[in-house]
């Protein structure tokens, strides 16, 4: 469960340690290691993730002197209290570098007690095979179970096996089970044994085909056992052609068994493929390969003289072979048979399988990253600061990045038609028949020829000649028509009659019209209801109108209201169109009373009926309000709902046909991702541009500018911006462009003028941007800025925010500009969210609260946010609010953030390289990152190169990347790039560039910089000596903590070297090195005790030194604690070990370079090498006088008084 307490309340209720402890553990993942070890001293010995982080800094010597015997003993510490991870260490350090079975699985089983899968999967073998303890099945399966249980595949083919050869027959089902949960999960070996079960049915149905469906799986992943059993399965079927095949396949990937069974299928006489000479070729090679089957079978052809001539002594020897080879498969090292069980048998060892001890055990490269106390330099992450996340921006909006959608929410009324206001009820069409009558009687320039619908297709006669006036024709003139009206007519009476109801609503049609008989309302109405009664939606619609238009007697328009209402909710679109415009307007009668009420949401609610029918005008009037709704209080999600809905509603009407609607889909297309709807946006702004429309020219005009659907063209864009009409997002264009003369003349009165129309118009990036140029004018701009916020504007409202967080002195500030944080925040800003979750993150303006700020970073970063999902994935690395770090979480999070944002890059290498040791994938991310000018990306990755991690050493990439970075002044790459040119890494030395950069780094405070330069001021290496310069580079690079610059100013100050002697300042610069364990000053102080140069003599606390010295790794020590030893031994005596001069040799050294190793490896505390050096110096260069000064001081040391 997630902590909720407060970090103040934590400290009240445990004191500063618990708070030290704390800061100490987020110090060191974030890679802080120096300010890590400081506050983690104070818990040694107390919290087993601080000793367990001492460890790794003290074995990788980050931040505090590499001491493999210290990092050690923090492990064992760590482990001791119950830390997985240290657990898991000291399992695989007592596997691999101590060669320990029984510690090994001391420690195995400790981690798998804490739920580690691959520590119960070792413990399980080491059981199963008696490594390290005797054999014991129960608890193999156990331990089996436990990782089984988990998922893990190889425990569960383990248990497969168990207990499917188990007597048992119900456990031979539970072999099966286990077997295929193994197989589901990916094992081949399950697959094999599985189908081994089918082939015999044991524990299964047998199936033959099954066995071969699961065998043919295997074989597909060049599983060598699985083409062996279906060569078995092929021979038993007796098809020795499949089955030789399937043979061949595995004997040619050296698979013994396969080459045996090849042997054995020629040498068969009674077989198809009988051949003893092949046989025989098979058959050697397969004892070659140590099959002992084989071996013995060779030995059998010799003897018996088949397929070879008999030999009786090659016979022996074969024989004597194949039962060596039985007896050493019977005395294979349990070893061997665990590292092999535990890899599938894919390895002999543990170093080549997931038991390997990993990280600088084994994949560093360099030498000199593995020497004893000595600094290594650290991968480094970006952090995002307060300042750089909340400075202020005042920098005007440009146009280009404002959304599309921002955009058209302003033009949107510009492009609404007139069809609102001129609407009419929407008509069914009438009889086919009758129309088709109709439409013969209208007017044109010329008809076809008529034809009567009661004699088929014979046209009616036409006479050419000029006809005498007929009385009785003319009486009787078009009676072919009539009857032609009166048949369709007759038609429908009949099935009106019948109960027909398409007949009734027809006839009630044409009484409502008067077409083809008299107007008759009231009869129209008698139809329609007949219609009605039948559920005819159409019939109800049309009773509405008649109702709703006076038609009846008595006029009802409530029973209007109804008709029309019952066919809307029995979903018919026109009823729900009409009722959807009489409840936007209201309605009234022809003396203008107004009769139904305005009812907007009835309205809405008539319009989503009829959209939801796919109605196109009732779509288009749909999006058309949802548009010019006032949006700017929405969330963003909402928003974004609600552009999707106007977007799916306009793209519905275009389709019906509705040409008000093209225009805005264009607008909407512009914003997709999908490139042929981008085109179709353009292709639509363009004919609409052609045609004179100004709002087409203008989103031309940004469709040219942001190269959407074409390429970018300005020149385009400025001519379409100039040909769209003035409206306020025109004008706030054109307006910015002006100001910043960007494509136009610069004229800013000009530009400050368009900006104030659109302001005017109510568009709240002109008020931003006035507001931004106020500012940069010197003007008053809040009440400006203040504005846009007041409109929603989430951009104004951060700047204002973020300007008010930077005057926090003031408390009124910090509390507006949370406010204003959260107002956005909780509509569902990204950036907003962001900014609150760090002030809850950091506790800045109020109580922190991590439970909170996790919310509010997911919720910016789901939307895409980069620095939300780099902050969650370090809330995540760092463990914050209590909870433990949750590594898969945090590289989640910075995968998510590193396309977009190069530091998540950094960190997530930072997280494979420190963490998981992976360095392969730290490589990859910091390359990533580095391709992207990140200093720290590259400055990470010239390490992986410097110290051959996990590949080999690169010193000429190393230096690429550290001049890269070195040149952006970044120091720590500069010291390493010094020190590449100091040491000669590539070949030559070169002094006077690594001095340049050494100084470069210093200058920007580089601790490591600083101590190099006192050591070259200390010998005059590439400088002029002066001990003077080295005491004040000693002293700044050790008040940053370099514990090597201090040892040397403690030196400087015991024999007063560019300063007056201070034994006393020495020995408390020597005590302070001892209380953080370093080995060479607890040798050094205890000296200083046992010799009283700090007043009286203190043997006793001398001797507690020497010994604390000798278990942190001091040779020194424990030749003095011997020698003391043998003084209080009456019968003891002490005989100093002769010292071999295994000092380097370089041909050609020069006198200060060896000086100036010896003081190094002084600094370091290897006196032993120091003295080795110092005298072969002093033989090589005997009037060297600073050489031969330090080799006095070193030998000064055997002549205390003590010692009589």
């Amino acid at each position: 469960m997630k902590s909720l307490v407060p970090w103040f309340c934590l400290v009240a209720a445990t004191g500063s340690q618990a708070l030290w402890a704390e800061e100490g553990l987020l110090n060191y993942r974030q890679g802080n290691y120096f300010v890590a070890g400081k506050n983690l001293t104070l818990q040694i010995g107390k919290d087993p993730v601080a000793d367990y982080y001492m460890a790794r800094m003290r074995l990788y010597g980050f931040g505090e002197l590499k001491n493999d015997n210290l990092a050690l003993r923090y492990f064992l510490q760590s482990a001791e209290k119950g830390f997985l991870p240290a657990q898991q260490l000291m399992a695989h350090y007592y596997l691999i570098k101590e060669k320990n079975p029984e510690k090994a699985l001391y420690w195995f089983k400790k981690a798998a007690a804490g739920g580690d899968t691959q520590a119960q999967l070792y413990s399980s073998a080491a059981y199963l095979f008696g490594y390290g303890t005797p054999k014991n099945t129960d608890a193999a399966r156990r331990y089996a179970i436990d990782a089984a249980k988990k998922g893990n595949p190889l425990a569960q083919y383990a248990l497969g096996l168990e207990f499917s050869s188990s007597r048992d027959h119900r456990n031979k089902k539970l072999g099966a089970i286990w077997l295929n949960k193994a197989a589901e999960n990916g094992n081949v070996n399950a697959l094999v044994k599985l189908a081994d079960l089918y082939a015999n049915g044991m524990g299964v149905a047998k199936d033959v085909n099954k066995a071969q469906e699961l065998l043919q799986r295997a074989a597909a992943q060049n599983d060598l056992n699985a083409m062996l059993a279906l060569g078995n399965l092929a021979k038993k079927a007796n098809n020795p052609d499949l089955a030789k095949t399937w043979y061949e396949k595995a004997a040619a990937e050296g698979n013994a068994d396969a080459q045996f069974a090849l042997a054995q299928l020629y040498l068969d006489e009674k077989g198809g493929l009988y051949d003893a000479k092949v046989g025989f070729m098979w058959m050697l090679r397969a004892a070659q390969n140590d099959k002992a089957d084989a071996q013995a079978g060779l030995s059998a052809l010799y003897k018996e003289g088949k397929a070879v001539g008999a030999d009786s002594q090659l016979a022996e020897q074969w024989q004597a072979q194949a039962a060596a080879t039985r007896l050493k498969e019977q005395q294979t090292p349990a070893h061997l048979l665990v590292a092999r069980w535990l890899s599938n048998g894919k390895a002999d060892t543990f170093a080549a399988s997931n038991y390997n001890l990993g990280g600088i055990y084994n994949a560093w490269q360099n030498p000199m990253a593995l020497k004893e106390n000595n600094y290594n330099q650290y991968p480094r992450m970006d952090e995002v600061t307060r300042q750089s996340l909340y400075k202020p921006k005042f920098k005007l909006a440009n146009p280009q990045d404002i959304a599309i959608s921002e955009y058209f929410d302003v033009l949107a009324p510009m492009l609404s038609g007139n069809e609102a206001n001129d609407w009419s009820f929407k008509r069914y069409p009438i009889n086919r028949q009758i129309q088709a009558l109709k439409d013969s009687e209208a007017f044109a320039l010329k008809h076809p020829k008529q034809f009567s619908v009661t004699k088929g297709v014979v046209p009616y006669p036409v006479s050419e000649e000029i006809p005498t006036f007929d009385y009785v024709g003319h009486l009787t003139h078009g009676w072919e028509h009539q009857a032609n009206y009166q048949s369709v007519l007759t038609q429908l009476y009949d099935q009106a009659i019948l109960g027909e109801s398409d007949a009734q609503y027809e006839i009630g049609q044409l009484y409502q019209y008067g077409i083809a008989v008299a107007k008759n309302p009231q009869q129209a109405v008698v139809y329609f209801e007949l219609a009605a009664s039948q559920q005819d939606v159409r019939a109800e619609y049309n009773l509405g109108i008649l109702y709703l238009e006076g038609q009846t007697n008595p006029v009802d328009y409530q029973k209007g209201i109804d008709w029309m209402t019952d066919a809307a909710f029995k979903g018919n679109p026109y009823a729900q169109y009409a009722l959807a415009n009489i409840y936007e307007k209201g309605f009234k009668d022809p003396q203008g009373n107004l009769v139904v009420q305005p009812d907007h949401q009835q309205a809405m609610a008539m319009y989503y009926l009829a959209s939801s029918n796919q109605f196109g005008e009732a779509q288009y009037r749909l999006a058309d309000y949802l548009v010019k709704e006032n949006n700017a209080g929405l969330s963003v999600a909402a928003r974004q709902n609600r552009n999707q809905l106007i977007k799916r509603l306009l793209q519905g009407a275009a389709k019906q046909g509705v040409a008000e609607a093209v225009l805005p889909l264009a607008f909407y297309h512009a914003m997709d991702a999908d490139p042929a709807k981008q085109r179709q946006a353009f292709e639509t702004a363009r004919r609409e541009a052609d045609a004179g429309n100004p709002e087409a020219a203008l989103l031309l005009a940004i469709l040219y500018e942001r190269g959407i659907s074409v390429p970018k063209n300005p020149i385009e864009s400025r001519y379409w911006y100039q040909k769209a009409s003035l409206n306020p997002v025109t004008a706030f264009i054109l307006g910015t462009y002006y100001v910043e003369g960007q494509g136009f003349n610069k004229d800013i009165e000009k530009g400050r003028a368009l900006l104030q129309q659109a302001a005017n118009a109510g568009f709240s990036y002109a008020n931003l941007n006035l507001a931004i140029l106020k500012k940069q004018a010197g003007e008053s701009f809040l009440p400006e800025l203040d504005k846009a916020r007041q409109q929603n504007n989430s951009l104004a409202g951060l700047l204002l925010a973020d300007y008010f967080l930077e005057k926090a002195d003031n408390p009124d500030n910090m509390k507006q500009a949370r406010d204003i944080y959260q107002h956005f925040a909780d509509k569902g800003d990204k950036d907003a969210q962001l900014k609150l979750a760090y002030l809850y993150d950091r506790g800045l303006g109020g109580e922190a609260n991590a439970q909170l700020a996790e919310q509010l970073y997911t919720a910016s970063a789901e939307q895409g946010q980069p620095v939300a999902q780099y902050l969650l994935g370090q809330f995540y690395q760092m463990g914050r609010g209590g909870l433990k770090p949750d590594y898969a979480k945090a590289k989640q999070w910075y995968a998510a953030a590193k396309k977009s944002f190069a530091p998540a890059a950094v960190a997530l290498g930072f997280v494979y390289d420190t963490v998981d040791d992976d360095y392969l994938n730290a490589a990859d991310n910091y390359q990533h990152a580095a391709n992207r000018d990140n200093i720290r990306g590259m400055f990470n990755l010239g390490l992986v190169y410097e110290y051959g991690k996990g590949q080999p050493v690169n010193y000429d990439k190393a230096e690429i990347l550290y001049l890269h970075a070195a040149e952006k002044g970044y120091s720590p790459a500069m010291n390493q790039l010094a020190g590449i040119y100091f040491r000669g890494d590539k070949g030559k030395r070169d002094e006077q560039k690594a001095l340049y950069w050494y100084k470069k780094a210093a200058e920007l405070g580089d601790r490591d910089a600083n101590y190099q330069l006192g050591l070259l001021s200390e010998t005059g290496v590439a400088t002029k000596l002066d001990f003077g310069d080295a005491v004040r580079f000693y002293q700044q690079s050790s008040d940053l903590g370099n514990a090597k610059a201090k040892m040397a100013l403690a030196r400087m100050y015991q024999y007063g070297l560019g300063v007056e002697k201070d034994i006393n300042h020495a020995g408390d610069l020597y005590k302070e090195l001892a209380a953080n364990n370093n080995a060479y000053a607890q040798y050094r102080l205890a000296m200083l005790y046992l010799d009283g140069a700090l007043g009286e003599k203190m043997p006793e606390r001398g001797k507690q030194l020497l010994k604390e010295a000798s278990n942190n790794g001091s040779q020194q020590a424990q030749k003095m604690l011997q020698w003391l030893d043998a003084q209080q031994a009456t019968r003891v005596s002490f005989i100093e070990p002769v010292i071999l001069n295994h000092a380097p040799v370089l041909a050609g050294q020069t006198a200060d370079l060896m000086y100036l190793d010896a003081l190094s490896e002084w600094n370091r505390g290897d006196e032993t090498l120091s003295r080795m050096i110092l005298n072969r110096l002093m033989s090589q260069f005997p009037h060297y006088i600073p050489a031969k000064r330090a080799y006095e001081q070193l030998n000064q040391q055997n002549e205390i008084s003590i010692f009589g």
